[in-house]
């Protein structure tokens, strides 16, 4: 019987790997355990886990939610950032890599020029801010407060008081 160490506490919650945070279960234990911590606590973590303990995603799959998530913002720990680091050092792109990352690149060259989108996508960009804290700061010349984006781009190079 195939056999799994699973942490009590998942490392994405902050459990580390002590003896007394590790169980052992089997691969279906396993699966129920992160299916209901993901029940409990909806972390997306867990939902990755549990469908691929239960092969209903494979290995690129992961991946590829794993990196849409990260894009959409998920934080990634220290330790995380590290590995990530680690794995990449010493290892070299061929030039057919390098040519198809580019081309996915300009492939999905964003353009936030609001004339060049839809009302639609403009409308639903709007709507998608609605209800989030904009961040807010000073001019340490004028005393003028704004939103960051807003203050960087249009007010701090042109600021009247600046010296």
């Amino acid at each position: 019987m195939i056999t799994h160490k699973h942490h009590i506490i998942p490392r994405h919650m902050g459990g580390g790997n002590e003896v007394e945070n590790l169980i052992e279960l089997t691969i279906e234990e396993h699966a129920q355990a992160h299916y209901e911590l993901w029940e409990k606590h909806g972390k997306w973590e867990d939902l990755i886990a549990w469908k691929a303990l239960n092969d209903q995603i494979d290995k690129e799959e992961i991946r590829l939610i794993a990196l849409r998530l990260r894009v959409k913002g998920v934080p990634l720990t220290e330790e995380h950032r590290k590995k990530l680091a680690a794995a990449k050092k010493g290892k070299k792109l061929s030039k057919e890599t390098k040519a198809k990352m580019s081309a996915v690149r300009k492939k999905k060259k964003i353009t936030w020029d609001m004339k060049a989108t839809t009302p639609e996508a403009n409308e639903k960009r709007s709507k998608s801010m609605i209800g989030k804290p904009k961040q807010i700061i000073e001019c340490p010349h004028c005393n003028k407060t704004g939103g960051l984006p807003q203050m960087k781009q249009w007010h701090f190079d042109n600021c009247k008081e600046k010296k």
